[in-house]
C-alpha cells in the first residue's frame, strides 16, 4: 500500500510535540474519523502504521536506541487500537 507524505505548518506540528501527540497517530485518528471507517478498516490502518513504526524502530536499533524505543511505543500502541476495533472495546 502506498503512503503519503503531508507537510504540516512548523507551529502547528510543534504544538502537537509540545503536548506529546504523536502528528503520524494523530492524522490517522482524525481521517479515520472524517472517513467514518468500518472497523475493519480501521483496524488495517492501526496495523499498517504499527509494521510502519516496527520498520523505523528496526532501522534505528543500531544507531539510536532510545528513538528505536520510542518507535517500539508507538507500534504497540497502535496494535493495540487494532486489536480493540477487532473485539469492539471501547476507549
Amino acid at each position: 500500500m502506498p503512503s503519503f507524505s503531508v507537510s504540516i505548518p512548523e507551529n502547528l506540528a510543534e504544538g502537537l510535540r509540545s503536548r506529546g501527540v504523536d502528528i503520524d497517530s494523530y492524522v490517522v485518528e482524525l481521517i479515520i474519523r472524517e472517513l467514518r471507517l468500518d472497523p475493519r478498516s480501521e483496524a488495517e490502518a492501526h496495523l499498517e502504521l504499527s509494521r510502519r513504526f516496527l520498520r523505523e524502530a528496526s532501522d534505528l536499533l543500531n544507531r539510536d536506541s532510545v528513538q528505536a524505543s520510542e518507535k517500539l511505543h508507538k507500534a504497540a500502541e497502535e496494535a493495540v487500537k487494532a486489536l480493540a476495533v477487532a473485539m469492539s472495546l471501547q476507549d
